[in-house]
């Protein structure tokens, strides 16, 4: 585990840029609290816009909303140039709430709804086709509406593991999204779409891997153009999917990737011509992100000192499945050490062990703990489970803190929910009218109707709008 009792001093190259010291000591957030580091956020999405920019200039980055979905943090990539990239109905949703126009949307994911899939591609969403049923409604509006340029990108199901072995993470080295390359399911989509009248306008290629390898993204980019090349496809968009590796003294770099794509995709496409969609989400968004606790209280079992933390297990890891060892800073004036001491959360399960501490100073009642690089899926896969969702914080460059996100406490857990009142009747905040939102009905019969489509008039884009990345800092 690395452990640090104090902050580094100096300064942290990022890319080629460079960040110094807080020019006054940070305040303490209310814990237990997530606090993002937006100094180092602005480095990493800046070292990653610039790369990419540099090796496909026609590039969009699309940020990885089910990676992190503070409104806060998707508010900070849309006004810095960023695109959504959403994988459900609701994430496609929350993107149009946040002021995300729906030709700004990358819509992914297996489980698209029709009357979503069908809006998205009628206001111009780049959407990327990973369902049979997908295929069919695509083709079914192309024929209703023959007026309409109805584009879409298919998933592609390519051989990872043959080409990259031991990168796939599944048990039985089958990835199951997307359609399949070597089976004929790839080329029957594309028929039915283009007998249809709907453009194949992309190819989606993100794979799920076990490390953060170049190689993967140059098997990816090479299959991408050996698909293009065989299926006489002159797509407007090819899709990289996410999972860079990133943060402070990464290697491989962000520039790597990029090189890597270029040098494979630009046998078969013309950068000029062709966006390069990315779309990240922990390569910039898990190092920013600390998790703050405090210590309330000590005991001894046995031989065993257990340290009780006001946070928990569910926050620094909402799985329980984390083997790897945290970053993590201790503030503590004792100077007896002790040999080991087992952190552990505020919820009612034997579970809730956060961490062990080894040859590290005592711990007392009020102390601090620091756990570094947690952006990446803890704040979403985080449960309601006894205790509810924490308070986060933003630092800015002089070491002060806004809050972003208040603690939720019951009445944020009862919100749209109904509960008897004994005689028959409902009651609660879903039947409030004030609380009623246009797409969130406050009657009880109609809280289970299926969602409306987003009414939110887009002008229609066609192919040849310029794609290119805004906004690189």
């Amino acid at each position: 585990m690395s452990v640090q009792s104090s902050m580094p001093e100096g300064l942290m190259a990022i890319d080629g840029a460079a960040r110094g010291p807080a020019a006054a000591p940070p305040e303490h957030p209310q814990t237990p609290a997530f606090v993002v580091d937006e100094p180092l956020l602005d480095a990493l999405r800046s070292s990653f816009q610039h790369a990419m920019a540099a090796h496909w200039p026609s590039s969009i980055l699309a940020y990885s909303f089910k990676t992190n979905a503070l409104p806060w943090l998707l508010a900070y990539f849309r006004h810095r140039g960023a695109w959504a990239e959403v994988a459900s109905d609701t994430e496609y949703e929350l993107a149009v709430a946040l002021d995300f126009p729906p030709d700004r949307i990358v819509f992914n994911g297996p489980a698209k709804r029709r009357d979503r899939l069908r809006s998205a591609l009628i206001e111009g969403s780049i959407v990327n086709l990973d369902a049979k049923r997908e295929v069919t409604w695509a083709a079914e509006l192309a024929r209703e509406r023959p007026e309409l340029d109805v584009r879409v990108g298919v998933r592609v199901n390519w051989d990872l593991a043959s080409l990259v072995p031991g990168e796939l993470i599944s048990e039985d080295d089958v990835a199951r999204f997307g359609f399949s390359l070597v089976n004929g399911e790839f080329d029957a989509a594309v028929a039915e779409l283009r007998e249809a009248g709907v453009r194949v306008a992309g190819l989606h290629m993100h794979n799920s891997t076990r490390s953060k390898s170049v190689e993967v993204y140059r098997a990816a980019a090479r299959t991408a153009a050996d698909v293009v090349s065989t299926r006489g496809l002159t797509p407007d968009w090819i899709d990289m999917g996410g999972g860079f590796f990133g943060g402070v003294d990464a290697t491989p770099t962000f520039d790597d990737y990029f090189a890597v794509i270029r040098e494979e995709l630009e046998r078969a496409v013309d950068p000029e011509r062709t966006t390069l969609i990315v779309e990240p989400g922990g390569c910039l968004v898990a190092p920013p992100f600390e998790y703050h606790a405090t210590v309330i209280d000590v005991k001894d079992v046995g031989q065993t000192r257990f340290v009780v933390i006001d946070g928990s297990r569910t926050d620094t890891d909402p799985l329980f499945r984390r083997t790897r060892p945290y970053e993590l800073r201790v503030a503590s004036a004792s100077a007896r050490v002790l040999p080991v001491q087992k952190v552990v959360g505020a919820t009612l399960t034997e579970l809730d062990r956060v961490t062990t501490l080894h040859d590290e100073r005592e711990l007392r009642v009020g102390d601090r703990l620091t756990f570094s690089k947690l952006g990446a899926y803890t704040l979403p896969l985080r449960g309601l489970f006894i205790d509810y969702l924490p308070n986060v914080y933003v630092r800015d460059a002089d070491g002060a803190l806004t809050q972003v996100r208040r603690k939720w406490g019951a009445q944020e857990f009862l919100q749209a929910n109904l509960w008897s009142d004994g005689d028959g009747s409902l009651r609660g905040p879903a039947q409030d009218p004030t609380s009623a939102s246009p797409e969130r009905p406050a009657d009880a019969s109609a809280m289970l109707a299926p969602p409306t489509p987003v009414r939110k008039p887009r002008r229609r884009t066609r192919a040849g709008r310029d794609t290119r990345g805004a906004d690189v800092a």
